[in-house]
């Protein structure tokens, strides 16, 4: 049998081309992030159809990133089919959910399906959400968090008896699969992991659970960092301030199969009660194209198509003020469509 006949049977028996001369080149689908400043480090936002994993210590705004991402991904899918969108899946296995947080971010919770976990092990959970997946209805799966999970080989055993491997195995075989039917049905996984100590090491440091495998089939990376904290007019204040308005989410991209490298690190700034400061970062990443200069304390907003100035201001804050005024809508979301231009 020829080589040609061989791709053709092979074709013919999955039902569409998998098989072929040449290789189409690919564009990279995104979930944008409220925070201008991440898009950039992102080349535009969380890639579709990956495996993606957050991972961090704890308080260092992991789920509030992936509740955002929810919030961006619930207009995605309602842009792209308003009459039948795709789901989102939420795993909440620390039952932490905060619908009130939730909503401050964007989140419709009434349109997402929940999983809230009882006696159910890692294998049984991990199942659903493939059975899910392949449905072709979900479009971005949040489980929050891989840590927690308990493997079938822990739930049956005593809790006196030690028990090895974790969940590896089980994440190892949940992640070849899911990455298969990720990429065939358009669906972002977002595994949400925890650091642990590094015991196997004589050196120390920290590891995140659930083994090399899925560390491996992930296409991204990225690891969270609690940044520096901010009073209510945005300035930075230390560690042992009584009462911080904020704090900077740190980014730095560990490993990225989906776009170039050369972004290594972003961050944005998380307000506690008015959730991600969208504007000022959009005015960072003006400062990186040019579209607003800094001399000093000044700023100065140049027009974001044709370059001249349009005014000065002393202080990002004053800046923000300008443009959050009602006359100047037209004139934000030009800036922040160019700013999106990455």
């Amino acid at each position: 049998m020829s080589l040609e006949s061989l791709c053709k049977e092979l074709n013919k028996k999955a039902k569409e081309d998998i098989v072929g001369y040449g290789m189409k080149e690919y564009t990279n689908q995104v979930i944008p992030l409220s925070s201008p400043r991440a898009n950039y480090s992102l080349y535009g936002g969380i890639p579709r159809g990956r495996l993606i994993e957050f991972f961090g210590d704890e308080g260092s705004g992991k789920t509030t990133t992936a509740l955002d991402l929810c919030a961006n991904a619930q207009k995605v899918f309602d842009k792209e089919n308003p009459e039948n969108p795709q789901k989102i899946l939420f795993l909440d296995a620390e039952n932490t959910y905060d619908p009130t947080w939730a909503k401050k971010l964007g989140v419709d919770s009434d349109k997402i399906v929940f999983i809230k976990p009882m006696s159910q092990t890692a294998e049984e959970l991990f199942q659903f959400i493939l059975d899910a997946i392949d449905t072709g209805e979900v479009g971005l799966v949040i489980i929050d968090s891989l840590g927690v999970l308990i493997s079938q080989q822990a739930y049956d055993k005593d809790i006196t008896e030690r028990t090895y491997g974790g969940i590896s195995m089980a994440l190892t075989a949940f992640s070849k699969r899911a990455e298969m039917l990720c990429h065939k049905h358009n669906c972002t996984v977002v595994g949400i992991n925890q650091m642990r100590d590094n015991l196997s090491s004589m050196y120390g440091g920290t590891v995140t659970t659930g083994g090399r495998a899925w560390r491996h089939n992930c296409s991204l990376r990225i690891k969270f960092q609690r940044g520096d904290f901010f009073d209510e007019k945005g300035t930075k204040v230390n560690q042992s301030f009584e009462n911080p308005s904020g704090n900077m989410v740190q980014m730095s991209v560990v490993k990225s199969k989906c776009f170039p490298n050369d972004r290594k690190t972003g961050f944005y700034r998380l307000h506690y009660y008015n959730g991600i400061l969208s504007i000022e970062d959009t005015i960072d990443v003006a400062l990186k194209k040019g579209i607003v200069t800094q001399g000093g304390a000044w700023y100065i907003l140049n027009n974001p198509y044709t370059g001249e100035m349009i005014d000065k201001f002393q202080g990002m804050a004053k800046l923000v003020s300008y443009l959050k005024d009602e006359e100047n809508v037209k004139l934000l979301e030009a800036l922040k469509e160019k700013v999106l231009d990455v």
